[in-house]
């Protein structure tokens, strides 16, 4: 059963991360006709949308027009950025569907010079309003890059307004309610690894599927290039193409630990849940 649908309003980014699998497609921004289009065939699965795979939604020049059409269609919303934009809205509140905000800080040491003070001013200012909902996600790949002086800069800042924080767990500390900073093991994208066995499972297309920018379906937000192409929603509809063979056939081989797809034999973010 599909929990939650990727879709990616645009490949571009005014970042260049080296944990990033970059992009190597030609730059698209989904237009708000075909990104209603998406949701409204996404919607009959699940109504959580993530507006992430590559890109950085915030550059979107119909941002704002795209989360108007989510909270038309009531769909729960995550947005993941980079943070670099977050001055250029400080409206972000006001759209009620977004029920999830998440905040790359491993991104920070790719910031321009000189945007540091801005940037976390508008990250202090959304966590202060928001109070609580929507739901502030602060990400890291590791705990260990809390050091880095420009993380250290912004955890710093954010001392003065979550005084108190609680350790949840390895992977994750609440800072205040409804804010926590969530780190977690490094993994490498899928395809720059060695083959693995085909023993294993994911909880890519079966509890989750992603949508490029150009409309083409992959089974999760991994597959960035789109070398399992599923299927494209400018041909078929999204029942066509989860009712299509190589779908079936992927989705079935991870509930029976059967890995199908050559690309998902060598990524390495799928053997954490080799364990369910």
């Amino acid at each position: 059963m599909i929990r939650r649908a990727y879709i990616e309003i645009t490949n571009v980014c005014n970042l260049s991360c080296s944990f990033c699998s970059k992009n190597h497609r030609s730059p698209v921004f989904m237009s708000p006709d075909f990104f209603e289009h998406v949701l409204e065939q996404i919607v009959p699965y699940t109504g959580y949308v993530y507006l992430h795979v590559q890109g950085e939604p915030l550059l979107h020049p119909d941002f704002r027009t795209i989360l108007s059409i989510c909270f038309e269609h009531h769909v729960k919303t995550a947005l993941v950025t980079n943070g670099s934009l977050l001055a250029n809205y400080p409206d972000l509140l006001s759209y009620l569907c977004l029920h999830r905000i998440s905040v790359s800080l491993q991104s920070l040491p790719f910031h321009a010079e000189g945007s540091m003070e801005a940037m976390t001013e508008s990250l202090l200012s959304l966590i202060k309003n928001a109070k609580g909902s929507p739901y502030i996600e602060l990400r890291l790949w590791r705990r260990e890059s809390m050091e880095h002086p420009r993380i250290r800069y912004v955890l710093d800042h954010l001392a003065n307004i979550c005084p108190e924080p609680i350790v949840r767990n390895d992977h994750s500390i609440r800072l205040s309610s409804g804010v926590f900073l969530n780190y977690d093991r490094e993994f490498e994208w899928p395809g720059s690894g060695e083959y693995g066995d085909s023993h294993g499972t994911c909880l890519g297309a079966v509890r989750q599927i992603a949508v490029l920018a150009d409309g083409t379906v992959v089974p999760c937000c991994l597959d960035a290039e789109g070398r399992i192409p599923l299927g494209s929603l400018k041909e078929s509809s999204l029942e066509e193409i989860l009712n299509g063979k190589r779908y079936l056939a992927m989705a079935e081989g991870f509930r029976r630990h059967n890995i199908i797809e050559p690309l998902c034999r060598k990524c390495t973010f799928r053997k954490r849940f080799d364990c369910q």
